[in-house]
């Protein structure tokens, strides 16, 4: 198995665990969803999974897709450009619901 693939369920693994943890009230309970704030986790959340996606199937989706100029693309992508784009989404899964909390609060 390549590290690549290891260190993203970790990151995935601790995401959960933090997001969980700061939808946990001090005293324990429960939190209700905050709007904003949960609405970004959430798109988090699916950035997150689609950058997980791309990085552990990297070989199959880089034969699916096709990067480059115009729609259409025959040649496939190589198996690094799929995994530096599953690391871009997984990036902007952390990014979104910080910027989220900045903003709302």
């Amino acid at each position: 198995m390549d590290r690549s693939r290891w260190v993203s369920l970790g990151f995935v693994v601790l995401y959960v665990v933090v997001c969980a943890l700061a939808l946990v009230r001090a005293d324990g309970g429960a939190a209700a969803p905050r709007g904003e704030g949960f609405h970004a986790e959430a798109v988090g959340f699916v950035l997150l999974l689609l950058g997980f996606v791309c990085i552990w199937w990297s070989e199959a989706l880089g034969g699916a897709l096709g990067m480059g100029r115009g729609a259409w693309n025959p040649k496939p992508s190589s198996e690094g450009a799929v995994t530096l784009l599953g690391w871009i989404f997984m990036a902007l899964a952390v990014a979104v619901p910080v910027v989220g909390r900045l903003r709302g609060g």
